[in-house]
């Protein structure tokens, strides 16, 4: 199962996202949902990298991505990253209620 956590601040904003394990939906390299997962996930740090233009250093390895962003945001970069952040969680959502069996989210 793919553990999906969301980390938020006192203003209920995304300051961090972790996904750990895998789906186990198929076999490797043909597991759907891990792939969507990971597509998910990657595509918010690459938003948030290079259209956001907001240093990050996240942890990325096999079956493993923790991504958390930086204090001291300016407001234009806080307002891009929730955009890029709140779709991701909404991508996550929809996932988690089609592949309930596979996806755990919890936010904190």
């Amino acid at each position: 199962m793919i553990s999906v956590d969301f980390f938020r601040n006192k203003e209920n904003k995304l300051v961090r996202f972790r996904l750990s394990g895998h789906a186990g939906y198929a076999e490797s390299g043909a597991d759907i949902v891990c792939a969507a997962a990971t597509t998910a996930a990657m595509t918010a740090v690459n938003g948030l990298t290079d259209i956001a233009a907001i240093r990050l250093t996240p942890e990325v390895s096999p079956g493993y991505i923790d991504c958390a962003l930086p204090e001291g945001l300016s407001e234009r970069e806080r307002r891009d990253a929730d955009v890029l952040l709140e779709s991701m969680v909404l991508t996550f959502l929809n996932l988690a209620e089609q592949y309930a069996a596979y996806i755990s989210i919890q936010e904190q």
